[in-house]
């Protein structure tokens, strides 16, 4: 969590800081304020160490006692420190203080005497540097995306479907480019963030998707927080327990993500752009997917799938099309800006409606977009259409402002689907359908004290389905919920 308090924090607010703003950054300083800790899954502050001018040593006097008070009861603290010819020198004093790691946006020269979480910008973002624990700046704020010329107008999209901005793309791909490194998401809540209910979501967003955030309260919410303010307090109370929730579910990030479509790409340099929104988008429209990095193609398994989206113009080598066209053969989809397939395939126009030229390959097809891949929502969409719906793994049917995100635990030989809901107001009515054959599945949600049974009924079979798959109602969803259904794989 980020705790702002001293004279560096109190000049990042601009010309002319509120006294009431100076009075939080006050009380935010004093290690009274850690009682607020008390009993949550809290146990990290991440505060400014050094910018590397004139309010440094304040700024470390302001924070000793709080650091020393903090360490007392079991908590860590990460220090920001600016890169600058006093880094050295600041990282040093950071460590003689208590501090336990140092957060860096450029690594020096020279080896430090504290772990370095490297901090990057999203779209800057260089994978193969990233440090056991990283972070990432840059990032949206979980929600509606609203129309700032109207209000809590939400903003559509092209479908008429409102708009959700979600960061899990980013984690997913996070999960597949650095492998067991702990990734934390650095994002602010926005001014026009009014709803207290949505530091919940921001934590949901973060967790169900593997990544966790650096929870950040707006200055008013800090500030009516040490007042005790009944709302304020309850909002604390729900985003405390949904960490709690999550904290208590951590083996679900170990969990295989489930998909019929793999999206396979560098995904770095002049690629990043398009292959980082396709996934954005795919993500947007409840499509699961696996993501594989390219070179690692031949090493991913491939059962299971249904089609790959090859995203790179660049050439698959020989060894990665011998495996890609094997898996045509044997009745897969590739859809690839180029056609790459043996000589003399006929072709068909599959549908008018897409415009891609389909080439059969034995029992597979390859889909080849006659324009190359150019707007990444069309990519997405279209992807999507190929792949065909009526291999769905899971749907939502009412879904109102809900995402879900699959996950396959093979120990167990369980399912695992989770629900987030990105709206300040619950989501009712909320029907998720899974294509496997269960009667029943078990319900976790934030505050329970455990899982619910879940009843779940055989689907009447629906057009562009499969299979009739299992039907499960679900209650009202306030941020969150998950529904686990054992001895079954899609």
């Amino acid at each position: 969590m980020k705790w702002p308090c001293g004279p560096l924090d109190l000049s990042q607010q601009g010309n002319a800081p509120t006294s009431e703003l100076k009075d939080t950054l006050a009380a935010w300083a004093q290690p009274a304020a850690l009682e607020l800790l008390k009993g949550t899954p809290i146990n990290c502050l991440v505060v400014e160490w050094a910018a590397g001018n004139s309010d440094d040593s304040g700024q470390q006097q302001t924070l000793k006692p709080l650091i020393e008070a903090g360490r007392r009861t079991g908590i860590s603290f990460a220090g920001k420190v600016a890169a600058g010819p006093a880094m050295a020198a600041a990282v040093q004093s950071a460590r003689a203080a208590g501090i336990s790691a140092v957060v860096l946006d450029q690594l020096p020269k020279e080896p430090l005497d504290l772990p370095v979480i490297r901090r990057f910008p999203q779209d800057g973002m260089a994978w193969d540097a990233a440090t056991p624990i990283f972070s990432a700046t840059g990032l949206d704020w979980p929600g509606l995306k609203l129309d700032t010329m109207h209000g809590d107008t939400a903003v559509a999209g092209p479908t008429g479907v409102p708009w959700v901005n979600s960061n899990a793309w980013f984690s997913l791909l996070g999960r597949e480019l650095a492998p067991g490194k702990i990734r934390w998401l650095d994002f602010d809540p926005p001014e026009e963030t009014r709803h207290p209910a949505t530091y919940s979501m921001a934590v949901a967003d973060s967790e169900a998707y593997g990544s966790r955030w650096i929870i950040s309260l707006s200055n008013d919410f800090r500030g009516a927080l040490l007042k005790g303010i009944p709302q304020v307090t309850a909002a604390w109370h729900e985003t405390c327990d949904t960490l709690d929730f999550f904290e208590h579910h951590r083996d679900w990030q170990e969990f295989q993500s489930e998909g019929i479509l793999a999206v396979i790409s560098d995904y770095r340099g002049d690629h990043a752009f398009l292959s980082n929104e396709v996934l954005n988008l795919l993500n947007r429209n409840r499509e699961q997917f696996r993501i594989i990095e390219r070179s690692e193609t031949l090493s991913k398994p491939l059962t299971g799938l249904k089609a790959i989206l090859w995203l790179d113009g660049t050439t698959p080598t020989e060894a990665q099309l011998a495996d890609l066209l094997g898996f045509v053969r044997q009745g897969g989809l590739l859809i690839a800006p180029a056609y790459w397939g043996p000589a003399g395939a006929s072709e068909q126009i599959r549908d008018p409606a897409i415009d891609y030229r389909m080439y059969n390959v034995e029992k597979g097809q390859i889909a080849v977009p006659v324009e190359g891949f150019v707007n990444p929502y069309q990519v997405a969409v279209d992807a999507h259409l190929l792949a065909s719906r009526r291999n769905d793994l899971v749907r939502l049917f009412n879904p109102a402002t809900t995402n879900c995100h699959a996950t396959y635990d093979p120990a167990r030989k369980a399912q695992l689907v989770q629900i987030v809901n990105y709206s300040a107001q619950p989501a009712d009515f909320v029907t998720l359908w899974v294509r496997n054959h269960a009667r029943a599945g078990r319900l976790w949600k934030p505050g329970a004290p455990g899982a619910a049974s879940i009843s779940g009924s055989a689907a009447e079979p629906f057009s562009g389905a499969a299979a009739p798959g299992t039907e499960f109602d679900l209650p009202a969803i306030a941020v969150a919920c998950a529904v686990e259904i054992e001895g079954s794989n899609s």
